[in-house]
């Protein structure tokens, strides 16, 4: 049964598409996919959510209408396509009276990044108010190379397609906001806080700032690879940091980007910009297995910092039993997750926490190489990328040697190696 994308998006239509994938899902042969969805209405979705994103400032702003009852916002979902669908069962579908916001890593280490992805666009395309995407780590072209969906769209397309699709989607990745402030009470974004603009390199590794909210709406959104230098670094550091038990802003040398910033700092950025809750998501079970000093994320849910009066910076995880795919001697964590439902009678700064376990999943192929590990350990200017990057000129962003600034246009323009 093939499905044709049309001019105006219905919740009828999603709903077909969404239970043709499911079903989908459990047969052996993933290109079948290409049957309900063809490369060509996959390229279209990309390129109509392409422009309805890239009209949305790198800092979104929503004051929820009198309708709206509720804000449901999720975290991580890495591809778990089956457990996306759970979710949207426990939480409701999107409406005028209920608003949604997907804070990130859609894609990559499950085994459905395609179809969660395809999902959450057509949510979009049908009610671009009502339904945020947020950007996270893993919407850039290192991630998508090293963690499966860069090859998971060459099997389900083939490789022709692929080198179609591909690109859209680092396009589509480019467009997305960095995050969302609702109400003017809470913050939604992908890793943590971020440095000031306008450092000088040697201060903005050595000695950083605290950004601003200011700093962060005139940002750019890092293009289709933020490396966290130059114009990209608040994109590098929003995807990127982490928060830690102790005061201090430093380099994030754990991943080779961002930064880590303590109880502290978020006290001092809660109250400079009058917020009173910070909701963040970019680390599972596996990133606090390895960080013993942190509040455990076994449930989905946990508090990092709570500055008393001042607010809370929590995380936010929505893939149960995560990852879907672990080597052989590591350590399986039968997580569960949580979104969280934001409500106007407590400012929409409160949340309340749902907790569900994970939806048996049908046998699936792997997309990357398990032995990279169950952690984002390193960032894009590691030596893990299975091949150079493509280097799609897809916005401002991307620094180092590749580029140049046009000094009247003030774009990027991409330099070959043979122009140097």
């Amino acid at each position: 049964m093939m499905l044709e994308v049309a001019s105006t998006i219905t919740q009828a239509w999603i709903d077909e598409l969404a239970q043709a994938m499911e079903a989908n899902t459990h047969c052996s042969v993933p290109r079948r996919i290409s049957k309900i969805l063809s490369a060509s209405s996959v390229e279209m979705l990309l390129t109509r959510a392409t422009a309805v994103l890239k009209k949305e400032k790198t800092l979104v702003r929503r004051a929820p209408s009198m309708d709206v009852e509720e804000i449901i916002v999720v975290g991580d979902t890495h591809g778990q396509y089956h457990d996306v669908l759970k979710l949207f069962s426990l939480a409701g579908a999107p409406s005028a009276k209920r608003m949604f916001v997907f804070n990130g890593d859609f894609v990559d280490r499950g085994a459905w990044g395609v179809e969660t992805l395809l999902l959450l666009l057509s949510h979009k395309l049908r009610a671009p108010e009502e339904f945020m995407i947020i950007r996270g780590n893993h919407e850039t072209e290192f991630c998508t190379e090293c963690y499966g969906f860069e090859r998971e769209l060459s099997v389900k397309y083939g490789k022709t397609a692929g080198r179609v699709l591909y690109p859209a989607f680092l396009a589509l990745c480019a467009a997305m906001p960095l995050a969302c402030v609702i109400q003017d009470t809470t913050l939604i974004l992908h890793g943590g806080l971020f440095r000031a603009a306008g450092m000088k390199k040697h201060d903005a590794m050595h000695n950083p700032r605290l950004g601003s909210l200011n700093d962060l709406e005139k940002a750019s959104k890092g293009g289709a690879d933020p490396v966290g230098e130059g114009r990209s670094m608040i994109a590098g550091d929003v995807l990127w940091s982490d928060p830690i038990a102790e005061d201090g802003l430093r380099h994030n040398e754990a991943r080779g980007i961002g930064i880590q910033f303590g109880p502290a700092q978020t006290r001092e950025f809660l109250q400079a910009e009058n917020l009173k809750l910070i909701i963040r998501s970019h680390e599972g079970p596996d990133a606090r297995h390895d960080r013993p000093e942190m509040p455990s994320i076994m449930s989905g849910f946990c508090v990092d910092h709570d500055c008393g009066d001042a607010g809370k910076l929590c995380t936010l995880f929505s893939a149960p039993n995560y990852p879907q795919f672990i080597d052989v001697d590591d350590l399986r964590h039968h997580n569960t997750a949580s979104f969280a439902i934001l409500k106007p009678e407590s400012n929409w700064c409160e949340p309340e926490i749902v907790s569900f376990d994970a939806v048996p999943r049908p046998p699936s192929a792997c997309y990357y190489e398990i032995d990279l590990g169950g952690s984002d350990c390193e960032g894009p200017e590691s030596d893990i990328r299975p091949h150079e990057p493509l280097h799609v000129d897809v916005g401002e962003g991307d620094e180092g040697a590749r580029w140049k600034e046009d000094e009247l246009t003030h774009k990027l323009k991409l330099v070959h190696e043979d122009d140097e």
